[in-house]
């Protein structure tokens, strides 16, 4: 009777062994389909186990619901009983407890057990025991897998065993698949970064235009695919032409939203308004109608009259621009708040007279702003250094120059990243 019993018991551990190299198999498969995979599994363990049943439900953490994913010998009706509420049933158990290896529930007759849900429907199914194993992923539990019988039934520590194995595969199963899911993701993003950042880079100036007198260059480095910098050349009627540079709060996709917005809504205002203070003012209105309080831009807007080289600017919130005229550098201040802050806000435009010579430098804070190993800024002082010891070459390479030694100074080991936008503007002798 021992002998029979070890060989039967010997036949039982070969099937279990052999159900789950099937199963490894499964989760090694290149036609990797998680829902196929669940359901194959609950049959190989129901036919394993030789028990009525197996279903296994996923957690949905904010309905509260176990949401059953696959199933195996159980009727369309009860199937579609109704949902299953952890709060209501045994997984609450599950859920809440800190047994690093996972709280097993196990019911022994159904009908007198107050922690099922759906008693008469259970009775109804022909299920009198149960069996209910956590799955896990990092240490948490995300659902669970459970094995019903129609008789009276104890289950065995080796039953149990074989059963947290089969489990953990399962939870592996979804473990993969949602990896693999967060890596089509992350591709997916990554595609659309890539879209984005085309699309964005369409709307920095792709020419530089030609003026008689004055050379012109402007350079932008997003620190992400997209960033939150612009700068824009806009032509104006009666011989008078436009420069702007901004920097919207942010960074990534949002503050590459928010610049186009700035960017557009200030396009529209300069083409059709002529006071330089009623474009900011209606620029600061439009972003204020359609941002949140946290969302702003700094900006710097001219307008160069190209009869008589007169400039008109304003300068919103942003670091000054420079201008160096023979020893003197003369920042230009005039303006007011970054626009997007308060609609009450009011935007006083400033005048300068070119003059041939004159090298003007707007620039955003990420040349600045830009820290070493000891947190020292890059600074302004070393800004203006470097644009005197280069200011008789062109604008473009006095920017190739100025993003070389920024790079240089820049230290690999401090977590900091910013967008870098510049224009130079020179006026010829």
């Amino acid at each position: 009777m021992t002998s029979e019993h070890n060989i039967r018991r010997f036949e039982a551990v070969q099937e279990q062994l052999h159900a789950l190299d099937i199963i490894s198999n499964l989760l090694t498969s290149s036609s990797f389909d998680l829902d196929s995979l669940l359901q194959e599994i609950v049959k190989i363990t129901t036919e394993m186990l030789q028990v009525k049943a197996c279903s296994l439900r996923l957690y949905d953490e904010t309905r509260g619901e176990m949401i059953l994913k696959a199933v195996h010998g159980l009727s369309e009706h009860y199937q579609t009983k109704g949902p299953v509420l952890a709060r209501e049933s045994i997984y609450q158990e599950m859920i809440e407890s800190r047994d690093d290896g996972g709280k097993v529930v196990e019911i022994f007759d159904i009908s007198q057990d107050t922690r099922v849900q759906y008693t008469q429907e259970a009775i109804s199914e022909g299920i009198h025991s149960m069996l209910a194993i956590p799955l896990r992923r990092n240490g948490k539990v995300i659902g669970a897998m459970s094995i019903l019988t129609m008789t009276p039934h104890h289950f065995s520590e080796e039953e149990t065993r074989t059963f947290k194995t089969i489990a953990n595969q399962a939870g592996a199963a979804i473990s993969l698949a949602q990896l693999h899911q967060d890596l089509m993701d992350l591709e997916r993003i990554e595609q659309e970064l890539k879209i984005a950042a085309n699309i964005q880079s369409r709307f920095m100036p792709t020419t530089t235009p030609q003026i008689e007198g004055i050379e012109l260059a402007g350079w932008n480095r997003a620190c992400r695919e997209v960033g939150g910098d612009f700068y824009d050349y806009i032509e104006l009627p009666q011989d008078n032409f436009g420069i702007a540079l901004g920097d919207v709060s942010g960074k990534g996709i949002p503050a590459a939203l928010l610049m186009t917005a700035v960017r557009t809504s200030l396009r529209v205002q300069a083409e059709n308004i002529y006071s330089m203070s009623e474009v900011i003012s209606r620029v600061n209105h439009a972003l204020i109608k359609d941002t949140n309080l946290e969302e702003f831009a700094t900006l710097f807007y001219a307008v160069l009259d190209l009869s008589n080289w007169m400039l008109t600017f304003i300068n919103a919130g942003h670091n000054h621009p420079l201008l160096l005229r023979g020893a003197e550098v003369l920042p230009l201040r005039t303006g007011g708040i970054p626009v997007g802050l308060f609609r009450d806000a009011v935007y006083t435009q400033g005048t300068l007279q070119i003059v041939p010579g004159d090298l003007l430098v707007i620039y955003s804070d990420g040349f600045t702003e830009a820290p070493n190993a000891q947190w020292e800024q890059f600074g302004e002082e070393r800004l203006v250094e470097l644009v005197k010891h280069y200011r008789d070459h062109e604008p473009a390479e006095i920017i190739r120059a100025l993003e070389q030694s920024v790079t240089e100074y820049l230290s690999p080991n401090v977590n900091y990243s910013d967008d870098r936008t510049i224009v130079i503007m020179k006026a010829h002798n």
